[in-house]
């Protein structure tokens, strides 16, 4: 829910002026919203090139750390966006330029250094995320809700609403 805060009152018809503040839920959504536009976080990771995935960690970092200026930021909610941060400033320092230093020879699918840091950063990603979506009440997109598991640890799968109910339930 939006906050808003009365400011003032103008003159000479009368009336009031407002100013919009944020509260934690609002800030959360734009969370949500800006993990869900980074591909490097569902998309295959065979699609995905090393200096693409260091500067959109970056550009997530700084887009966290706007969210975190907000003066309106509650306690709990700063501090996970601050282990968000974290999680990104990782990732950044094990795959990034000094890690391209590294002679990198032939690994099996899956295997190379930028699979296994994308592996590691979508699994505790997924979990601030769904977490994230169960305390302020939010949707998660399709895609980020292929990072987040659930209660048995497991990650969703998506739901094609599509097929026959009766090969749904044996999925089941």
């Amino acid at each position: 829910m939006t906050r808003y805060r009365w400011t003032g009152i103008s003159a000479p018809f009368g009336g009031l002026q407002w100013e919009r503040k944020d509260d934690d839920r609002e800030i959360a959504r734009r969370v949500l919203n800006l993990l869900s536009d980074r591909r490097m976080l569902w998309k295959d990771f065979s699609l995905e090139i090393e200096e693409h995935c260091v500067t959109s960690a970056n550009k997530i970092r700084d887009q966290l750390g706007e969210q975190m200026n907000n003066p309106e930021i509650g306690t709990d909610l700063a501090r996970r966006l601050q282990l968000l941060q974290r999680l990104f400033r990782d990732f950044v320092d094990h795959i990034g330029p000094a890690s391209s230093d590294r002679h990198r020879h032939w690994q099996p699918l899956g295997t190379d250094p930028l699979s296994m840091a994308l592996g590691r950063l979508r699994g505790l990603v997924g979990i601030q995320i769904g977490e994230l979506a169960a305390d302020y009440n939010l949707d998660v997109s399709k895609e980020l809700a292929t990072i987040v598991p659930d209660q048995a640890g497991w990650f969703f799968e998506p739901f094609d609403s599509t097929e026959d109910p009766d090969t749904q339930e044996s999925r089941l």
